[in-house]
């Protein structure tokens, strides 16, 4: 994990700090596949049953650069995996489509459960690990990449929207339309400690 990714910019302005992110509220004005997701974790109490382990909804939803396939992406922080496992198997096993595995650790993430399933429609998958949800790494390159959303605008916002349509994942598109080498992953989260004018220096805007 980057040494940087728990530092506070406190110059962003509200809508792209940390905690305009939190709960549903941006999902609701973000866009109409937004506002159903929104309303699906509420009347489906998603939120609320995770409450216990910091939910954050994240990834394209809340940037409205999803595509039809995307998921609602929520990170939680589980110290105990196994008492997290038995939670899930109570509250969301009747949902379509329920499944449950734990992803081995990796040389930046730690052991976590991955939990999917349908809702209304719509997929929902939960990442679960023993990390504080805001200096997870999908928390982390959420924020990062609305920021340089609103740093480059509507024409590379679509443009992204066109790679994913094509595929391509979320953080290897911003990589290739940034020209950022190495691993993408690693790459963006390097950015969540600069302020916009040291983010519009970065991205030569």
């Amino acid at each position: 994990m980057p040494s940087n990714m728990n530092q506070t910019v406190m110059d962003w302005s509200e809508g792209l700090d940390g905690k305009s992110f939190s709960g549903i509220n941006r999902l609701v004005n973000v866009s109409k596949r937004g506002a159903l997701a929104a309303d699906i974790l509420r009347r489906h109490r998603i939120l609320d049953c995770l409450a216990a382990y910091d939910p954050e909804v994240v990834r394209t939803l809340p940037l409205a650069i999803d595509t039809p396939k995307s998921d609602i992406d929520i990170l939680c922080n589980a110290p105990d995996l196994a008492a997290f496992s038995k939670l899930s198997d109570r509250v969301f096993g009747h949902f379509d489509g329920y499944s449950l595995h734990q992803r081995p650790a990796t040389k930046h993430v730690p052991a976590a459960m991955v939990v999917r399933f349908e809702c209304d429609g719509l997929p929902i998958e939960i990442f679960a690990t023993d990390c504080p949800t805001r200096i997870q790494f999908g928390f982390v390159h959420m924020l990062v990449e609305a920021r340089i959303l609103s740093v480059m605008g509507d024409e590379f916002a679509s443009q992204i929207r066109e790679l994913k349509q094509a595929g391509i994942k979320t953080e290897p598109a911003f990589a290739r339309l940034l020209g950022l080498s190495g691993d993408p992953y690693i790459a963006l989260a390097e950015f969540v400690g600069l302020s916009p004018s040291q983010l519009s220096k970065r991205l030569g805007v």
